[in-house]
């Protein structure tokens, strides 16, 4: 494995590349949003097992990458909440609503403990990642000293930046069904 000393942006998808056409437009009607389980896309209802798939492949993908580059912790940046918490608690809590799994307590005891520039052990790392998967929470985590930046755009893109060889990356990528575009 190859590490570069400066980071790069990536981008990260579960799209397949070989559906956008020339003009870089996606062609395929795809979900793109947690808030899209229970929606009909090209005549299949996407349900919350199917989500989960892409989401636990997306988890999975960051965990490989923090723990190859050797991170014992992440740092909060920047979030985007700008002191409006309640609309936060609740879209976590319309979460628990679409997915047993959930563990609402869990996840607001962990919201609740977060503040701008505190560092996060990778476990927390992973709970604040799902909740940024969903849309609840806007944040950035980072860790400076190893080198790596991730956080969630619209229409689940990954924004990774890393210092990672873009093969490794496109290779850890592929394994869990993700694209590196």
């Amino acid at each position: 494995m190859e590490i570069n000393m400066r980071m790069k942006e990536r981008v990260i998808v579960k799209y397949n590349p070989k559906y956008y056409d020339i003009h870089g437009v996606y062609t395929k009607d795809e979900w793109t949003d947690f808030s899209d389980v229970g929606r009909e896309f090209e005549g299949k209802r996407l349900s919350i097992e199917e989500y989960l798939v892409v989401e636990n492949n997306f988890i999975a993908f960051v965990r490989e990458c923090v723990e190859l580059v050797g991170c014992k912790y992440l740092t909060i940046d920047w979030n985007w909440w700008n002191g409006d918490k309640k609309s936060y608690r609740d879209s976590i809590k319309s979460n628990c609503k679409l997915d047993p799994n959930f563990d609402e307590a869990e996840y607001l005891a962990l919201f609740n403990e977060i503040e701008t520039k505190s560092r996060v052990s990778i476990p927390k790392s992973i709970y604040l990642f799902r909740l940024m998967l969903r849309y609840s929470l806007g944040i950035s985590l980072s860790n400076r000293k190893r080198k790596i930046k991730l956080y969630m755009g619209y229409e689940y893109y990954l924004h990774f930046f890393t210092c990672i060889d873009s093969e490794v990356l496109s290779e850890k990528a592929r394994k869990y069904n993700l694209y590196l575009v």
